[in-house]
């Protein structure tokens, strides 16, 4: 019996090694992505932000989704106040649960202690303000068409292994239970316009979205710097 446990003991730390070195090993790609000091009055609507906390758990997942982030997330002007749109569960609170609208400075504060990817979003047109006022408002109508849909992000379950072999074509989906954030900003993404149909919304990982580098958009839009942020809220 003695020598069972040391077995288990054995196995144990060769798996903790093999997680933490490849933990180790995905992270290495963020140690190249230059940092800057991103101020809120220079986001802009349509901007792709990555988070990634740097829990335990995210370690794990990190580890076996081989992902350096965990968690893109969408900016929208709405009146002259800033928002990100995304799928989460916030304090397990009811507000802050599923699809959410949440000030910027709030989302922030929430999330000042985790590594912070800005993806900028550059627009090619005679009258860029104009074409961002739209943007908003497309975003914003499919955030009311969903928002009571999509009632919390899906968790770590057997119904991942659909990204192991995702369909090769981009449909719309008709159910959210257990889907995630990746899932639901890619189709929020599609569906605004901003980047083609080309790609089902399970063919995106988290690290998809650094620098959008396996997105196409669609014209006027591209996605043509993405950095590290270090955010001043003045």
């Amino acid at each position: 019996m003695y020598k069972v446990f040391i077995y288990l003991y054995i196995i144990i730390i060769l798996f903790i090694n093999i997680f933490f070195w490849r933990f180790l090993y995905t992270k290495k790609k963020v140690l190249n992505i230059e940092t800057k000091t991103l101020f809120r009055d220079d986001i802009k609507t349509g901007d792709v932000f990555l988070v990634d906390w740097q829990r335990f758990k995210n370690v794990l997942l990190s580890s076996f989704l081989r992902a350096s982030f965990m968690h893109p997330c969408i900016a929208v002007w709405e009146n002259n106040d800033l928002y990100i749109i995304e799928i989460i569960n916030y304090f397990n609170d009811k507000k802050y649960k599923g699809l959410i609208k949440v000030p910027f400075n709030k989302w922030y504060r929430i999330n000042k202690k985790g590594l912070i990817l800005h993806n900028k979003l550059n627009i090619e047109t005679n009258d860029e303000k104009r074409e961002r006022e739209i943007l908003s408002q497309n975003i914003l109508r499919l955030y009311d068409k969903y928002k009571n849909d999509i009632k919390e992000p899906g968790g770590f379950s057997y119904s991942w292994k659909r990204f192991l072999n995702p369909p090769p074509k981009y449909t719309k989906l008709d159910t959210f239970d257990d889907r995630v954030c990746t899932e639901i900003t890619a189709m929020l993404l599609i569906e605004s316009g901003i980047v083609k149909a080309n790609k089902s919304v399970e063919s995106y990982n988290p690290d998809s979205f650094i620098g959008m580098k396996e997105f196409d958009t669609n014209k006027p839009y591209e996605y043509n710097k993405h950095y590290l942020a270090h955010i001043n809220e003045s």
